[in-house]
């Protein structure tokens, strides 16, 4: 039996499950990204040339800041980059869908299955992300940017909550499938209290170190956890969040500095960014579901391999 043969196995297989797992979410993700694509063309046919956004204020040279054509009589400014932004609703759709599926099923295998509030705190995060980057992107003014910057400091702080809660019950013996109000409580005390200061007492130029030391925290609590007690997770998962969140970025600082602008036509580096870094974070929410998982009770999973 050759190689492509077995991938070709494994790929169909997959997706199979996925669409028997997933069809609902899938069906209701297509239909809101269709009816998100159809509002910005509408509103930008419909009120061409109104200036609503002329009345905020906005950055000077924001319309030539990053790679996609800005219209500024448009009331969505950057169609494309506004509509990327759809990812994240999918992942707000997805998250909060297992969360639900969690309470429902009883599940308890791990910290996110018995912690029902991770699922729903990532919905949140990510339906507060498709708001502000999408207004951002939609208007370029300075509320907004701000806004966008504040759900990134979020989406940054969320996997550290969950790998700094994870380590502390692994350093104190403690199980973690099994819900823990109190540890939660502090967590959220701590976590909120540092994206408030990130959000808006810090400069901008402090912000991005503070960034970079929050990655390197979360990578070190990642290996920790790893070294400590492993086997314990899906490492494709998290190969394929690190290339998501690599090419991700790559992305993000061609369109900052005008690489591949005009080659790409309508579809710009920051409108794939946004894809790929919405890519990478449903990729790690997929890595810590995977915690202690075992197959042998997925009945669908088991079906389907019968078959």
């Amino acid at each position: 039996m050759g190689w492509r043969f077995r991938l070709k196995r494994h790929l169909v297989f997959l997706s199979r499950l996925f669409w028997e797992a997933y069809r609902e979410r899938i069906l209701l993700s297509i239909v809101a990204t269709f009816i998100f694509a159809t509002l910005i063309a509408l509103l930008n046919y419909i009120y061409y040339g109104h200036g609503f956004w002329d009345r905020f204020v906005a950055e000077e040279g924001i319309d030539k800041f990053f790679c996609e054509f800005t219209d500024m009589k448009r009331i969505v400014r950057q169609p494309f980059n506004t509509f990327t932004n759809f990812i994240y609703l999918i992942i707000a759709i997805f998250a909060f869908s297992k969360g639900m599926e969690d309470i429902k099923k009883k599940r308890a295998y791990n910290l996110i299955t018995a912690n029902r509030f991770y699922s729903f705190t990532l919905a949140v995060i990510a339906l507060y992300t498709f708001i502000g980057s999408t207004l951002f992107h939609a208007s370029l003014i300075d509320f907004f940017s701000n806004m966008d910057f504040s759900a990134v400091y979020s989406i940054s702080l969320f996997p550290l909550m969950y790998f700094t809660h994870r380590v502390v019950l692994t350093v104190m013996g403690k199980p973690t499938n099994i819900r823990r109000s109190r540890e939660r409580l502090v967590m959220i005390a701590i976590f909120t209290t540092i994206y408030i200061i990130l959000s808006f007492q810090l400069e901008m130029y402090i912000i991005h170190p503070a960034v970079a030391i929050i990655v390197v925290s979360l990578v070190m609590a990642g290996i920790y956890l790893e070294m400590k007690d492993p086997g314990q997770t899906n490492k494709d998962y998290l190969i394929a969040t690190f290339v998501s969140i690599v090419i991700a970025g790559i992305l993000f600082e061609l369109d900052i500095k005008h690489v591949f602008c005009s080659e790409l036509g309508r579809v710009t580096p920051h409108s794939l960014w946004h894809i790929f870094n919405g890519m990478s974070i449903f990729f790690l929410y997929l890595y810590i579901r995977s915690e202690r998982y075992d197959p042998a009770m997925d009945k669908l999973r088991n079906s389907l391999r019968n078959r």
